[in-house]
């Protein structure tokens, strides 16, 4: 028996995310996607995150494409949106269907962060070597 997890409704704002943007991508490792949402206080998704299928990882990227763009409207406040921010946000919103507020504005001592949340540097090449595996 495989176990699915349920399908995730999402919002339409993220379902048009989804579709990336033209003429732009990001290439985020697993591990960094994982290791913001750690940062941003968001636990039970960073584990998600480090068993996320490639098709997860792929929507993702595209999601933060689109977050990337300065003039969207994403909620963080009081302080300059970094990339680890439209990272954790896009699989947030990916994840759980809709965009919202991380649980953490600033973000956990990088000391602290367990060691299996430890970043690899992104690989485009790798990421397509991982999946064709």
């Amino acid at each position: 028996m495989v176990w699915r997890l349920p399908r995730v409704r999402r919002d339409r704002d993220v379902r048009d995310a989804m579709k990336g943007r033209a003429n732009f991508a990001v290439h985020t490792s697993v591990t960094m996607i994982a290791a913001c949402l750690w940062d941003c206080g968001e636990d039970e998704l960073a584990e998600r995150a480090l068993a996320m299928s490639a098709d997860d990882h792929a929507a993702i990227q595209r999601i933060q494409a689109v977050y990337e763009d300065r003039n969207y409207p994403l909620p963080v406040e009081g302080q300059r949106i970094t990339h680890r921010h439209v990272a954790a946000l896009a699989a947030v919103a990916y994840f759980e269907g809709s965009l919202r507020p991380l649980a953490r504005a600033r973000r956990r001592p990088e000391k602290q962060r367990p060691v299996r949340f430890t970043p690899d540097p992104p690989s485009p090449l790798g990421e397509y070597l991982r999946r064709s595996s």
